[in-house]
């Protein structure tokens, strides 16, 4: 019996042809002969089964890159702001601590623009929590200074909550280190789940294509024994039966990609209106679009490498 590792046989076989990169991408779009059906286990229900795993593939893969994507830009754009909450006092009315804390921006090095946020703005924010009807009474609130920092040469943090408390009794410094933290934190977990649900896919997907490879070997036994009398090495046989499975693999991939794609676009188009969802559902930029189009690619390559495993492990005890 061949070994697997041992260099490329030398029987023949049914597709000796020269073909160049374009004639090897269109091979694996139209299937020619091979010892495997093309019904059964091994056919359509084959390639229908890959193309669903890709397409939950697709999805996962996208959510991870999406939600990393968008925690980085939420964070980038945190860490360039600032927020200054001025609580009311009885020691100072509102408009006089806005202005003392305003002073104190001004004279601060690395503060690029401070904008004090009125009563309906401050209102505005707070309106999808608390409701209008709340908010339109004797309520308290806090007065609010969005402030914008020069990034490549940011103030002391830590001398400037100093001089904002001391300029104003009730006026705190808002860093949003903790925004950052909870995002990052939950940008990871959802990525790491993501990731999770992409390693169960291709697990489920070579424990498919090893149950196809198995059943399709036993459904042409007699076809194998007789490949075997003729002098076929199992080498050949092999070459046969991956090959089999490149186009499954890689049509189904397609299939499973394409879905994956236009649900994207979907919720993309589902969610443009309106804040629909947290982490934007058309965030697949053309800089993930790479990696949506490997995933037909990467299933020709798990089905092959799988098929050619099995193959050999499962002729050694057939024959």
């Amino acid at each position: 019996m061949a070994d697997p590792l041992r260099s490329a046989d030398k029987a023949p076989t049914f597709h000796d042809e020269e073909r160049g990169p374009a004639g090897a991408l269109a091979a694996m779009l139209v299937e020619t002969r091979s010892v495997m059906p093309a019904a059964g286990a091994t056919g359509m229900s084959l390639m229908l089964a890959i193309a669903a795993m890709c397409f939950l593939a697709s999805l996962a893969l996208g959510a991870a890159l999406s939600v990393g994507g968008k925690a980085r830009e939420w964070t980038n754009d945190l860490s360039g702001s600032l927020t200054v909450e001025i609580k009311p006092s009885r020691e100072m009315e509102p408009e006089e601590q806005v202005d003392a804390v305003m002073t104190v921006l001004a004279r601060t090095p690395g503060i690029a623009t401070a904008t004090p946020l009125t009563f309906d703005d401050t209102a505005a924010l707070l309106e999808p929590w608390l409701g209008g009807e709340v908010l339109a009474g004797d309520l308290p609130l806090p007065r609010l200074i969005d402030i914008t920092v020069d990034r490549a040469s940011p103030p002391d943090m830590a001398a400037l909550a100093i001089d904002i408390a001391a300029a104003a009794p009730g006026a705190a410094l808002d860093t949003h280190r903790q925004w950052r933290s909870e995002i990052v934190n939950a940008a990871r977990s959802a990525e790491w789940l993501s990731y999770g649900v992409l390693a169960l896919v291709a697990a489920t997907t070579i424990a498919i294509v090893v149950f196809a490879t198995r059943a399709g070997l036993s459904a042409n036994r007699d076809v194998v024994e007789v490949l075997h009398l003729i002098g076929a090495r199992d080498g050949f046989i092999a070459s046969e039966v991956q090959r089999h499975f490149l186009h499954l693999g890689f049509r189904g991939g397609l299939i499973g990609a394409g879905a994956g794609a236009a649900a994207f676009l979907a919720l993309g188009l589902a969610g443009a209106a309106g804040n629909l969802y947290l982490v934007s559902a058309s965030g697949i930029g053309p800089e993930y679009l790479p990696a949506l189009i490997l995933i037909p690619f990467a299933a020709a390559l798990v089905a092959v490498a799988t098929a050619r495993i099995t193959v050999f492990q499962t002729l050694e005890r057939m024959l």
